[in-house]
C-alpha cells in the first residue's frame, strides 16, 4: 500500500474515532426526563426546524452536527450526543435506575451537568515524562533509519527465537522500537494525550515522573510476557511502545477525574472504555492484516501486548498512586457516579 495512502487511511481513522458521537437506547418515558432536564438547566437548546439540542453560546467548531444532541424515535428512542455529554446524560440514567423513579424539578435539580469549560494548563514538569518516553522511541527511530530498519527491527524485537539465541535485551528494546512511520506517530499521539494528564494524577514532582515511568515499563513487560506465554515457539519479533502505553490507558481510566476516588473495576464506565478499546484493536488488526496480506510480508498487530498492558495498568496500576487516591469509593453502586465519596 502506498505510504501516502495508508497515512490518509490512519488519519481518517484516528479522526472517526476522536469525533464520532455516542449512542444510546432510552426508554420513552427516559427521553423525555433527559429533555426535561436539557431545558432545565439551560446549557443546550432546542432546535425549531430538526429538534436537536445545541450548546448555547459554542463555538462555531462545536456546532457541527455530529456535536448535538438528538433524540430518533423512528422505532425506539436512541439518543445520539458527543462523547461528553453522553457521559453526562448515562449518569442521569444510572441515577433514575438506582432510585428508581425521579420527578425531575427545576428548582429542585437532582442532576447538574456543566459544559466543558476552559481547560486547565497542566504544569510543566507534568509534559516532562511523557516528552522524555517519546523523544526516546523518536531517537531509536531514527537511529534505525541511519542504520538497517529492517534489521534493527529484527535485533530490537522481541520473540521466543531471540530469547532462545540468548538476545535477553530484546526484553527492554522491543518496547522503544518502531515498525514504521505511522506506527510511531499512532503510539506518540496517544502517549500525547494521555502523559501529562496520568502525570498530574500520580502525586508531586519529581514521584510522579518515577510512577509514570515504572508503569509503562511495567506494563510493557506484562505485554511481553502475554505475547511470549502465546507464542512460545515464535519467530516473528514484536515491537513498540503499545503495552506501556496501553497500560497507562488501563491505569487513567481508573481515574476518573484528579482528586476523586478509584472506579471498580467492573463499573459500567470500565466496561464501556473496555469495549470501546476492543473495538479499535479489532478495526486496527483487520487493517493491518489487510495491509499485510495485500503487501505479502508477515506481521500485524500484537494485540496480545495491548491486552497484557492493559491487564496490568487497570489492575496493578492503581498500586503505583499515591496513598490518597487508592482506597474506592465505599459501597459505591456499580457504574454510579453519584456515590457519597465522591
Amino acid at each position: 500500500m502506498h505510504p501516502i495512502l495508508l497515512m490518509l487511511v490512519m488519519l481518517g481513522w484516528v479522526f472517526q474515532f476522536s469525533s464520532r458521537p455516542s449512542v444510546m437506547a432510552v426508554s420513552y418515558g427516559q427521553a423525555k426526563w433527559l429533555e426535561a432536564l436539557l431545558e432545565a438547566q439551560g446549557f443546550y437548546c432546542k432546535s425549531d426546524t430538526d429538534g436537536h439540542w445545541s450548546l448555547i453560546g459554542a463555538k462555531w467548531w462545536r456546532r457541527f452536527p455530529h456535536q448535538c444532541i438528538k433524540f430518533d424515535t423512528t422505532d425506539h428512542v436512541t439518543v445520539v450526543a458527543p462523547r461528553d455529554a453522553m457521559e453526562a446524560l448515562r449518569a442521569s440514567i444510572e441515577l433514575i435506575e438506582e432510585h428508581g423513579e425521579l420527578v425531575f424539578s427545576s428548582e429542585n435539580q437532582p442532576f447538574s451537568f456543566e459544559p466543558p469549560g476552559p481547560e486547565v494548563a497542566l504544569p510543566w514538569q507534568a509534559q516532562v515524562p511523557g516528552a522524555v518516553l517519546g523523544a526516546s522511541c523518536v531517537l531509536a527511530f531514527i537511529w534505525s533509519l541511519f542504520a538497517d530498519h529492517v534489521a534493527t527491527r529484527a535485533e530490537w524485537g522481541l520473540s521466543a527465537a531471540a530469547l532462545s539465541q540468548g538476545r535477553f535485551e530484546t526484553v527492554f528494546l522491543h518496547m522503544f522500537a518502531h515498525g514504521g512511520v505511522m506506527h510511531l506517530m499512532m503510539n506518540m499521539i496517544a502517549l500525547a494525550a494521555i502523559g501529562a494528564t496520568l502525570t498530574s494524577r500520580l502525586g508531586v514532582f519529581p514521584l510522579n515522573w518515577l510512577r509514570l515511568w515504572l508503569v509503562f515499563a511495567l506494563s510493557a513487560l506484562a505485554g511481553a510476557a502475554l505475547f511470549l506465554a502465546l507464542h512460545p515457539t515464535g519467530a516473528v519479533p514484536m515491537v513498540g511502545a503499545s503495552g506501556g502505553l496501553y497500560g497507562l490507558i488501563g491505569l487513567l481510566i481508573r481515574l476518573p477525574a484528579d482528586g476523586e476516588p478509584l472506579l471498580a473495576v467492573w463499573s459500567r464506565d470500565i466496561r464501556r472504555v473496555a469495549w470501546d478499546l476492543v473495538k479499535q484493536n479489532a478495526f486496527l488488526f483487520a487493517l493491518l492484516a489487510l495491509m499485510s496480506w495485500s503487501s505479502g510480508n508477515t506481521g500485524g498487530l500484537a494485540w496480545e501486548a495491548h491486552l497484557g498492558g492493559f491487564l496490568f495498568g487497570m489492575f496493578l496500576g492503581p498500586k503505583f498512586l499515591p496513598r490518597a487516591s487508592m482506597p474506592p469509593a465505599p459501597n459505591a453502586p456499580s457504574g454510579s457516579k453519584f456515590a457519597p465519596a465522591d
